[in-house]
């Protein structure tokens, strides 16, 4: 628009300034060998628009063919870059509708496209998804090559080392990447897969603790992780109570760790201490809201596990649509050989959400009761 604008305003000058040369009396005489021309001052005013307009328009085509024949991918001008700025959303757009293929046709016509790199990162992570490694590996190289870019495609680069089971080059690639990137949370799980490729605990243990709350519910499956191993050692050598001794000798901040309380609820179920882990798991969760807990209040096979159905309950009625709670109560039924609970339990948690493994459980119970064609017909469409 303001290029039309400025063209307008010279195009008007030039108007007026012929417009006054036209009443102004004088020649102009040009000897070419001998040939003699004569132009009036508004003539000879013409000619030289004319050449200059002649000369720009030469040096625009000698500059475009020189571009065209060095490579350039630019050498429509703006018609050019408008086609990859579609073919890049486009790309996108196919992206998001799972039609890598032709994502994939898109995005290669973006090539040396001013998109600051990220048509390069969108083009490697389409071709490492189609298995094209090489290929996904030469677009992350020329993303590198624009600054807003470059961290993510180095971390890109690691990612398909560590998948190529490289864990320790994996490692240097990550080293080199500066900037705010490294305090994300894409950057810390990125490494911490890369120290577990190593066998690396010590460091995955410090680097998880020292991101935490980046996490969030991630840093309770990698701690999980480390303390499994430690508890899992005492256990096996001396026993459940060395176990439980152990849980008691650890300080306040430790049995808060709910990567820690999980790990000690798994082991004293594995080691027949169900119904001591009731009684953990029930301190555990009146205090704090984790979805780990029902995984484990599932796993509880004593008996008569009466106080954590009734906590089950209790929570049922505070949020009467948590499909989640009632599979809980159902696997506590179910474990228990309360098969009537179970059977109501289960058809509300599958009513409210469908769920496999709720549905597992649904075929089990109609197994129990006998009701065989329903639950072959639910181990067939759960085999589909």
């Amino acid at each position: 628009m303001i290029k039309i604008i400025v063209i307008l305003v010279c195009l008007l000058i030039a108007i007026l300034f012929g417009y006054h040369l036209e009443s102004i009396q004088g020649r102009v005489i040009i000897d070419l060998s001998g040939t003699i021309i004569q132009l009036s001052l508004l003539g000879s005013f013409i000619v030289f628009l004319l050449s200059f307009a002649v000369a720009v328009v030469a040096f625009w085509l000698i500059r475009k063919l020189i571009r065209a024949v060095s490579g350039s991918r630019t050498w429509l001008g703006a018609f050019s870059s408008r086609s990859q700025q579609k073919a890049f959303y486009a790309s996108i757009n196919a992206m998001l509708m799972n039609e890598s293929q032709q994502a994939r046709k898109l995005i290669a016509k973006t090539v040396n496209g001013d998109f600051k790199g990220s048509n390069y990162l969108i083009a490697a992570e389409l071709e490492s998804q189609a298995g094209n490694s090489e290929q996904a590996q030469a677009y992350l190289i020329q993303a590198m090559d624009y600054p807003d870019a470059e961290p993510l495609a180095i971390m890109k680069q690691a990612e398909l080392k560590l998948s190529s089971n490289q864990a320790e080059e994996a490692m240097n690639l990550l080293s080199n990447i500066e900037g705010k990137i490294r305090n994300s949370k894409a950057f810390v799980m990125l490494k911490l897969n890369i120290l577990q490729g190593l066998s690396d605990w010590p460091q995955i243990e410090s680097l998880a603790k020292e991101n935490k709350k980046l996490l969030g519910d991630d840093y309770v499956v990698w701690a999980s992780q480390w303390t499994q191993g430690e508890f899992s050692a005492i256990a096996s050598k001396h026993g459940a109570n060395a176990l439980k001794q152990h849980w008691q000798e650890l300080s306040r901040a430790e049995r808060k760790d709910v990567a820690n309380q999980v790990s000690y609820i798994k082991l004293l179920i594995e080691q027949g201490q169900s119904a001591e882990a009731e009684k953990e798991l029930l301190n555990f969760a009146s205090k704090r809201k984790y979805q780990g807990y029902w995984d484990l209040f599932k796993q509880l096979n004593h008996a008569n596990p009466v106080k954590a159905m009734n906590f089950i309950e209790h929570e049922i009625k505070k949020s009467p649509d948590d499909a989640e709670l009632y599979s809980v109560l159902a696997n506590l039924a179910y474990n228990t050989n309360d098969i009537e609970l179970a059977h109501k339990a289960i058809n509300k948690a599958v009513e409210l959400h469908d769920s496999p493994l709720d549905k597992a459980l649904l075929a089990a119970i109609l197994e129990k009761k006998s009701e065989f064609q329903q639950a072959n017909t639910l181990y067939k469409g759960l085999l589909k």
